[in-house]
Parts: structure tokens; sequence; C-alpha cells
């Protein structure tokens, strides 16, 4: 199976724009992200789909316009668009790090309960900005987030929408955050029992974090806005501190 549907793919020292190729990073839903380097200096090229663009080509216009609209220092810079031949795209700030999907499930580390707080935490405050520039991401998931030594980066618009644009919501990243936090306390979860069971009653979870995660997937009454969800979060960490650490 072609991943790539046809797309060119460049190998290491290949050249796009004038940017060397490193290595292949992975792809998305409308692009395929390199890991290059100019004069001794890294970035991130996304080259965009042509078949993903010839079906919904103004998903590039919304990713350009979003990105071109913020600045934060936990989201990759766009640093400009290009168009080379038959090969188009973005060049992005290059951010250090391991998406949590290899963290997890290569590298096996497992998440103790105050390093999963402070995941959660900054993601809610990139949340926050992004929701008050009227972002709604649409995609956080363990490909699309970075760690490094204790920081969190998002990466990857391609789905990001301005938030009412046809209806969209602030709160769809609410659920997309509940199910990358499951992905974090499933890191130190060992199987018992091979019945399945819903993830309420496999975890270890305390009561406060029971309900928090179940208010971000919708199960119980949403949380309406991304300052109720910081809310939660300093909640638990503040019970957390007063109990001791556990998990």
């Amino acid at each position: 199976m072609n991943l790539f549907s046809g797309d060119k793919i460049y190998s290491p020292n290949d050249t796009i724009c004038g940017y060397t190729v490193i290595r292949l990073m992975g792809e998305g839903r409308y692009g395929i992200c390199y890991l290059v380097c100019k004069d001794d200096k890294k970035f991130i090229l996304k080259q965009l789909k042509k078949r993903m663009l010839r079906k919904v080509g103004v998903a590039r216009v919304f990713e350009e316009e979003i990105l071109l609209s913020i600045e934060h220092p936990s989201i990759p810079g766009l640093i400009r668009s290009f168009s080379a031949g038959k090969v188009s795209g973005y060049l992005l700030e290059y951010k250090e790090g391991k998406t949590f999907e290899e963290i997890i499930y290569k590298d096996r580390q497992i998440f103790g309960r105050e390093e999963i707080y402070s995941v959660g935490l900054q993601l809610v405050q990139i949340l926050k900005y992004l929701h008050a520039k009227r972002v709604v991401h649409r995609d956080i998931r363990v490909p699309n987030t970075l760690y490094n030594e204790g920081k969190v980066y998002l990466v990857d618009f391609g789905l990001a929408r301005w938030i009412g644009d046809d209806n969209y919501t602030a709160d769809v990243d609410f659920s997309f955050l509940g199910d990358f936090l499951l992905h974090l306390y499933y890191s130190s979860y060992e199987i018992i029992n091979l019945k399945s069971r819903p993830w309420y009653d496999e975890l270890t979870l305390t009561g406060a974090e029971r309900l928090v995660l179940k208010r971000l997937l919708g199960i119980e009454r949403r949380y309406e806005t991304i300052d109720e969800v910081e809310n939660a979060f300093l909640l638990l960490e503040q019970n957390t501190l007063r109990s001791g650490p556990s998990l």
C-alpha cells in the first residue's frame, strides 16, 4: 500500500527549494513532513499532498491563515510557504523533541500522576491561547504533540478551523484532550483481567480525575470553556500536592 498516494517522496540529501532533507518525519492527512536543514539550521518542511488538496483544497487556506495569525512558543511558527514545480507546502520552525506516540509506544515511558497534570496543563494553556484567537485545533493526538525535557509542543494544524465557521466549536478540542490524556494514564496500566471493561473501570483514578475525564469526553456534562478546564486541572494538581504523589 502506497501511503503517500503518488506524491514524490524525498530521500536524505535530496533538496527541496534549497533545503536539504535530513529524514522523513511522517505523514498526516494533508501533508508529508521532513526534517530539513539549511546553513546548519534545522526546519520542518511540510509537503502538501496533491490528492487531498484536490479533494479539499480549502484546507490549505485555513492552515496557512491560521498559522500566520498565531505566535506561541509551544507552536511551531510558519516561516514561509513555497512552490517548486509540482511540490508545494510550508516551511515551519523546528521544535526539538519526540512525539508522545514514540514516547509511550516505542520507549514505553510510564507517566505518573504529577507529570500527567503538568502535560495536561501545558496543553490547556496552548488551547487557551488558540481559543482566544478563535482557533480550534481539532487534532490533539499523541502523534501531533511533542515532548522535550518536560516541555509540550502542539503541531499539525491541517484540521484547524476558525471557531464559528461552519459551526466549529471550541469544545471539540476538549474531547481530543480527554482522549490524549487517556493514553498517558494507560502508560502505567497493567492487564490483570482479559475481560474488556470501560476505561473508567480499568484505570486506577481518583473520583476527581474520573469526573474531569468524563466531562472532557462528554460522558458527563461537558465543560463550556477552556477556563473551566484549566480550573479543573489546577484543582487536581492542588489535591495531589495535599495528598502526596501516587500512581
